[in-house]
């Protein structure tokens, strides 16, 4: 499939999703392994899924963790790109030579605060990832345009017009969850593959 923008698909902890994923030529298939998300998958495990999959980029995504441990997944899984939503501050981030998402929250952000951060990090990652964007980015569509690297939003189905203000807002890239499986490769496909639909050209 060719998409209107780059897909990923994150938090993916079953062998299910990742099929789906490499089948519809999802770009990135992200492994969150951070303890304290509930989308958390042990590294060997994760491993496993890696192994059966190709074609798509692999994202590490990562809390709090030190930057020892990081490095340490990221080189036994051969992950290609690393997101971090952790308080590491820019000059640390020198200390990977994986490309870096940087994921942030905007819920409590206004304009000024947006362009601090970005301008502290530009040059430091290749990617910024927003969620909880809604309250300020559909006021402000034009504060993506201001950034140099590329940008990936949270897909909100629930938003009204979403789909108009995507466009608007104009993302390089963007993140949908993976789920659960209802029962060991069983998992139902309709609502993501709904959403995929619309995001294809």
């Amino acid at each position: 499939m060719s998409f209107i923008y780059q897909i990923k698909l994150g938090g993916v902890n079953n062998l299910s999703d990742a099929r789906f994923a490499a089948a519809v030529g999802i770009n990135y298939i992200g492994f969150s392994f951070n303890p304290s998300n509930p989308a958390y998958i042990p590294p060997i495990k994760a491993k496993e899924i890696i192994d059966w999959t190709s074609g798509s980029h692999i994202v590490g995504e990562f809390g709090e963790q030190d930057i020892e441990e990081i490095q340490t997944i990221s080189e036994l899984l051969n992950i290609d790109i690393i997101e971090l939503e952790n308080d590491l501050l820019p000059d640390e981030l020198g200390s990977f030579e994986l490309p870096i998402i940087k994921k942030i929250s905007l819920n409590d952000f206004n304009p000024e605060m947006f362009f601090q951060l970005i301008n502290a990090y530009t040059g430091k990652v290749q990617s910024f990832h927003f969620y909880d964007w809604e309250h300020l980015l559909i006021k402000n569509t034009g504060l993506i345009k201001e950034v140099k690297e590329q940008v990936f939003i949270d897909l909100n189905p629930n938003l009204e017009n979403w789909k108009s203000i995507i466009a608007e807002i104009n993302p390089f890239g963007i993140h949908l969850s993976g789920e659960n499986e209802e029962k060991t490769g069983i998992r139902d496909f309709d609502e993501l593959n709904d959403l995929i639909e619309q995001l294809t050209l």
